[in-house]
């Protein structure tokens, strides 16, 4: 409590000086006018000049304070955040208990259609189907994303699960480029959370060859605060371990920490841990299930 007194006291002491500076200033100019001194015009634009650019200075001086220090300041450039609480070094501190929203990838930040990418290589319906269960719908697939196979060995296995059709396999999947398609709403869904303070991260299960042959789809990860793909660590969801090593990496609080997937599977391992789970199949239901938890942006 007297810390804050004393911080009140301090403004009020430099607001009464700035005061006396300016009533000063305009005594001075009245008595200039009424002895008719030849000076009174220039005190006069001296009056306007520094009503109009101490202020101005002020604000100047406060605003380069707060960019060389990192803390928020009232001269901050966050016109969109200005009713936000924010800690000593200028970050928003959300309103909610959840401080960590961590998402999957594949339906949930981007689409993964893998049909698509099928048919649009000139495979009916039928064919589609069929190759979708010896490839993306076979246990093989799972080892592509822990990053134990190039494409090449993906590909091989793939054709090994329906050898009549081997040669379509690997020749559909010797380049997986636009298996994952972007979603429009997934940037501005990412910056809307950080400007509101949350921190954002990924937790997925996604190849090497997916992540290079998909930018486009992928521009997001340059606006997320880090995460895991799990070729680069060589494990999978919904493994502990993945979590566990998320958790360690990025000091996560399971209690204040809330995981969204399009797997069940991968969300009750996430409850398991003492995370909060969403269950994605709307980009709509999922805005209203975060605001359930008191995650507003």
């Amino acid at each position: 409590m007297n810390e804050k007194k004393e911080t009140k006291t301090y403004k009020r002491v430099l607001a009464w000086v700035g005061i006396v500076l300016l009533v000063g200033m305009y005594l001075l100019l009245l008595y200039e006018a009424l002895t008719g001194s030849p000076d009174t015009y220039n005190v006069f634009i001296g009056c306007v000049a520094a009503t109009i650019a101490v202020p101005i200075l002020l604000w100047l001086l406060i605003w380069a304070i707060g960019v060389f220090t990192g803390r928020h300041t009232v001269a901050s450039l966050d016109a969109m955040t200005s009713n936000k609480k924010h800690d000593k070094y200028g970050n928003v501190v959300p309103d909610s208990e959840i401080d960590t929203v961590v998402f999957d990838i594949g339906n949930v930040l981007t689409t993964f259609a893998w049909d698509k990418f099928l048919e649009n290589k000139g495979y009916d319906k039928e064919m589609v189907e069929r190759m979708g269960r010896a490839s993306v719908n076979s246990d093989d697939w799972v080892q592509f994303d822990i990053g134990n196979l190039t494409t090449q060995e993906i590909a091989q296995r793939f054709a090994d699960n329906d050898p009549e059709i081997g040669d379509e396999l690997k020749s559909a999947f010797s380049d997986i480029k636009d298996i994952v398609i972007k979603r429009e709403e997934t940037i501005p869904w990412i910056k809307a959370l950080k400007a509101a303070g949350y921190r954002v991260l990924v937790l997925s299960n996604f190849s090497k060859q997916a992540l290079e042959g998909c930018k486009d789809a992928m521009a997001f990860l340059d606006y997320v605060d880090g995460g895991i793909l799990s070729y680069r660590d060589h494990v999978v969801k919904p493994d502990q371990a993945i979590y566990k090593l998320l958790m360690e990496r990025y000091d996560l609080v399971p209690e204040k920490t809330v995981f969204i997937d399009d797997t069940p599977a991968n969300i009750k391992t996430a409850r398991e841990l003492g995370w909060h789970g969403i269950d994605y199949k709307t980009y709509d239901q999922v805005v209203e299930e975060l605001h359930g938890l008191g995650v507003r942006y």
